[in-house]
């Protein structure tokens, strides 16, 4: 009898999948905000992903089934599941379709009406690799390690040290891959289980997440593959050796004598933080090279799954990450947004929310990765990839209760801080492998991380909350904006005695921001020019160190109107590209920036007063270069210590305000006091956290307790909120609604 029922199942399945209509899928501009459209139906994206880890990965197992068949009956119809290339590719030449059939079946079985998304990791296969040794990433400051080949493990066991795998740079990887994945496309495209294939997520580098191979401690890539890669690439920048010698300051240098950095080269900055660019252009052109390397490998893989699949099809990547790369930006990061972003092969991008500092606790910020108002003025999606494990205990322990609460209120943080935005997510689901302390089995029986009834219908309602504003337009009333630069990396130092600068403006501000109670977005400088101005009362200028001349000018003719207040750290604009003058960073600030020197660790103090009195400082480091204002005509807030110069000063012109802070602060309440000069929004001065979008405002809170709510309509609110929760509120009335 169990025979005969499993059969009567398995012909019921291939039923259901013979009877699906084949998937077209796109992204597309709807109502203001890049949105999934399957067969021409917008689907909020919400997505349900397995893992690549074992026990969990495998759609037709009985762990990821239950997990799958769970989220499908809470409303989730968008899957994603991993593959490989050694999955596909085999050792004896032949192209394999079976692991995707049976992955694309297992969900089938469970969520008939499921559109999937396959991350397909395009590295090539470990076979490939052994036979190929000449195609091998060399690292500057150790040798490789190869990949053991034993035991039941993650194809991405040890991406991130410093492994033995091809160069991203190998012409003879993507000569060979490309091919191989036209032929899996067409192979695969025949079978009925492909009808429900919605979107490939091409995946290369360390963890798929395309940084440079062993780029978190170790300098890669100085393999004949990157110095080919990178003669090449001077050749078409400079054209003739004349402009190459200029460049680089090398009389007589040919285009076959240029070599990858040294490590001494890579190390060195002759300006304190900061690369001279007369005379460090050689590293400045290797760290560009190596970065428009990586955007062109993923737009070449998305181009073909583009061009060799018979339908429609949604492409993406790992790639825009900006917050929380290590101090590593310049080595490993995604410095080439722009160009990935322009790419009409690109749909989605993707990245886990930000994993430092004050990110995943509660009562921290939940953010994403990137710089996601760049995205979505490209008509971008952005989707966070949500590997962040609930705090659940087993059931019969006393703390269940209160993780429960605190798991409801980090997914609903979590849930709501990219879809505010207009983008996306998805669950990226361990499941009983886990990583954070191992499996998460409690007595009620739990495999999957949300895997708890509670938890799972409130997030249910979430979704259905969130479909309900995806049917009106995109309203968000951020008023403040802080502006980023990724082509600032390339100016100052990759090493990470060079990098904490940069490291600590980009990431130790935005909780500081979040905390001080207002709204605002982020964006790339390079797409200031894109957004709508007029709603921001202040913009923050936070690692602007490298402004082009047409940068400046916009800023100075644009940005810099209508009473705005603009707040500059550090040294904006110092560099031009071509060279580094202190005086840029007067031009901008309008006041009278010179250079200050400290002994020891450099210290801002800030006035006591009108602001809390406190120490700015950048760790224990001496910063150099640093800047200081002499300016009698402006307001000093606070000065640098052993100097006589301010370090912190605000100064008004007829068309703007302008703040300027030698060291960038991390005190919420400097930024609170600083905000409500620029007239912008604050719900509460309590260091809440809040988030907003199509008129639901988000409040998360740890300490819960007595609050009051000032919102935008002017109605003000009394609420006593429970700790460890994030409440959704009405932002026009402030009615409740979860």
């Amino acid at each position: 009898m169990k025979k005969i029922a499993i059969s009567i199942i398995l012909c019921c399945s291939v039923a259901l999948v013979w009877s699906q209509k084949p998937i077209s899928a796109a992204v597309k501009m709807q109502l203001g905000r890049p949105s999934i459209l399957i067969n021409g139906q917008v689907e909020i994206p919400m997505i349900y992903a397995l893992t690549d880890v074992p026990g969990g990965r495998w759609t037709w197992e009985e762990v990821p089934q239950y997990n799958l068949q769970n989220f499908c009956q809470h409303g989730f119809r968008l899957i994603q599941v991993d593959l490989s290339f050694d999955h596909i590719w085999l050792a004896n030449g032949k192209i394999s379709t079976l692991l995707a059939q049976k992955q694309l079946r297992g969900i089938l079985d469970v969520c008939p009406n499921a559109a999937v998304f396959i991350r397909l990791h395009i590295n090539p296969p470990k076979w490939w690799d052994q036979q190929h040794p000449e195609e091998a990433t060399i690292y500057a400051d150790t040798v490789a390690v190869p990949d053991f080949d034993w035991g039941l493990h993650r194809f991405i066991q040890i991406d991130e040290i410093n492994p033995k795998r091809s160069s991203l740079a190998s012409e003879k990887w993507k000569k060979a891959v490309g091919p191989k994945l036209i032929e899996f496309l067409k192979a695969f495209s025949k079978l009925p289980e492909a009808n429900a294939l919605a979107g490939i997520q091409v995946a290369g580098g360390i963890y798929g997440e395309w940084h440079y191979w062993g780029f978190i401690n170790h300098e890669p890539d100085q393999s004949q593959p990157m110095q080919a890669y990178f003669q090449d690439w001077l050749r078409k920048k400079y054209q003739q050796p004349q402009a190459l010698q200029k460049a680089w300051n090398q009389p007589g240098l040919t285009f076959e004598q240029t070599t990858t950095p040294t490590l001494i080269e890579r190390n060195t900055t002759q300006s304190g933080i900061f690369r001279m660019p007369q005379s460090e252009r050689k590293v400045i052109d290797y760290l560009e090279a190596q970065h428009q390397l990586v955007a062109e490998d993923i737009l070449y893989f998305c181009q073909i799954v583009k061009q060799n699949w018979p339908r429609p099809i949604i492409t993406g990547a790992f790639y825009g990450y900006f917050y929380a790369v290590f101090g590593r930006e310049a080595i490993g990061g995604h410095l080439e947004l722009q160009r990935v972003l322009q790419s009409p092969y690109i749909d989605f991008l993707s990245g886990p929310g930000t994993y430092y500092p004050q990110a995943k606790e509660m009562g921290d910020p939940y953010r994403s990765r990137s710089l996601i108002n760049s995205v979505l003025q490209h008509g971008k999606l952005w989707l966070d990839e949500m590997d962040q494990q609930p705090p659940l205990v087993p059931y019969k322990d006393t703390a269940f209760a209160t993780t429960l609460k605190k798991s409801i209120a980090q997914t609903r943080r979590n849930l709501f801080a990219p879809l505010a935005q207009g983008m996306g997510l998805w669950f990226y689901d361990f499941g009983p492998s886990g990583f954070n302390g191992g499996p998460r089995l409690n007595d009620h029986g739990a495999f999957g991380w949300w895997d708890e009834p509670s938890l799972m219908r409130d997030i249910a309602a979430c979704k259905k909350l969130f479909e309900s504003k995806w049917k009106t337009p995109l309203n968000r009333q951020a008023d403040v904006l802080l502006v980023h630069s990724n082509s600032s990396f390339y100016y100052t130092g990759s090493a990470r005695k060079a990098s904490y600068m940069g490291h600590w403006a980009n990431n130790w501000i935005p909780p500081a921001i979040y905390r001080s109670g207002v709204i605002h977005d982020v964006i790339e400088v390079a797409d200031l020019d894109k957004v709508n101005l007029q709603q921001y009362k202040c913009i923050v200028f936070v690692n602007t160190w490298m402004l082009t001349g047409t940068q400046r000018r916009f800023i100075q003719e644009r940005v810099a109107q209508n009473g705005r207040h603009l707040v500059w750290l550090y040294a904006p604009g110092y560099s031009d590209g071509d060279t580094l003058n202190h005086q840029y960073i007067a031009q901008l600030t309008g006041m009278n920036i010179v250079p200050a020197l400290t002994s020891g660790t450099s210290v801002v103090k800030v006035n006591a007063g009108t602001v809390a009195a406190h120490d700015i400082k950048i760790w224990s480091n001496q910063v150099e270069p640093l800047f200081g204002v002499k300016d009698d005509s402006a307001e000093s807030l606070g000065h640098i210590e052993g100097t006589d110069l301010s370090g912190i000063a605000r100064k008004k012109s007829s068309s703007s305000e302008s703040w300027y802070m030698a060291l960038p602060s991390s005190e919420y309440k400097l930024w609170q006091y600083l905000f409500k000069q620029a007239g912008a929004h604050l719900y509460n001065e309590e260091g809440d956290i809040f988030y907003e979008g199509n008129q639901v405002l988000a409040i998360h809170t740890a300490k819960g307790g007595s609050r009051v709510i000032k919102l935008r309509s002017g109605i003000v609110l009394t609420l006593n909120l429970p700790p460890n929760s994030t409440t959704f509120l009405d932002a026009l009335t402030g009615a409740k609604l979860l």
